[in-house]
């Protein structure tokens, strides 16, 4: 009987049901919007009010230690795997990472929670890096910020286990912020593009955002802002803004996004009262 508890399955080899409580429906939902979610991740989604945004902002960028793996919610996290509600993913250089499993995707849908009509259940280990700064970054925005943000999935035709069609062209960006006033598309940049891909870029951008919209690049190598801002000079863009993700982490998603031009300030995506108090400084 014991074996059978620790595997997670009944006498006839069938996953067992288990009690879920709201936390355990929260990762369900979080799996299902950002598709793959680190360990750390998890943890700050869960965590309680009283932990500070530095903090939050440190798991969000999925920082672990050894100790996390021995606390409660990483065994909780262990259960739901072992009964078939959420997969397990281990990668080199990676803390391990989750994704919904079917069966927990059923059970958003019994319960009316779920968001899409498909699930993402794998990662290439080429994407690892870039997907978890996506959702990292995402979680800063949503969690922190207070920002109403829409995924690439929630955006684009997926399949049932997370892969997706062809897009038609470039402009279906890695998150979307909603906001009538300003609508922005967030670039997740861990790595320089050529030029001419740049120009491409911009041009399905400039053809597809709404009036007044912005793309907001964060870029992860140290040359990154310079090389996004001289981009949209030189095509004319003055669409585009730039913020390294060093100072977006460090500012717990505060810093200012640059422009290209000297007519167009920076854009900031903190709360006005926060924008104040960094003005201040």
């Amino acid at each position: 009987m014991e074996k059978e508890q620790m595997n997670g399955q009944n006498a006839d080899g069938k996953t067992k049901d288990i009690p879920l409580t709201p936390r355990d429906l929260k990762v369900l939902t979080a799996l299902e919007t950002w598709g793959v979610l680190g360990l750390g991740q998890l943890h700050g989604i869960v965590a309680g009010k009283g932990v500070s945004a530095a903090e939050k902002t440190r798991l969000f960028f999925d920082e672990t230690d050894r100790r996390d793996y021995w606390r409660w919610f990483s065994k909780r996290l262990t259960v739901l795997v072992q009964s078939s509600y959420i997969k397990a993913h281990f990668f080199i250089n990676h803390p391990k990472m989750f994704t919904l499993a079917e069966k927990g995707h059923e059970l958003l849908k019994r319960r009316g929670l779920a968001r899409m009509p498909g699930y993402r259940d794998s990662i290439d280990e080429s994407l690892v890096e870039h997907e978890l700064t996506v959702g990292a970054a995402g979680l800063v925005m949503t969690e922190l910020l207070g920002l109403t943000v829409r995924t690439e999935r929630e955006r684009f035709l997926w399949s049932d286990h997370g892969g997706r069609g062809p897009a038609p062209e470039r402009g279906v960006s890695d998150l979307w912020i909603v906001d009538h006033a300003q609508p922005k598309a967030i670039e997740i940049e861990m790595h320089q593009k050529s030029e001419k891909r740049y120009e491409e870029i911009f041009e399905a951008y400039r053809r597809r955002m709404p009036d007044g919209g912005a793309v907001l690049y964060l870029t992860a190598w140290p040359s990154g802002v310079r090389c996004i801002l001289s981009h949209a000079q030189t095509f004319r863009a003055p669409f585009i803004y730039a913020c390294s993700l060093v100072d977006f982490r460090g500012s717990a998603g505060r810093a200012p996004f640059e422009s290209a031009t000297v007519e167009d300030g920076p854009i900031s995506l903190a709360p006005s009262a926060a924008r104040e108090a960094l003005a201040a400084r």
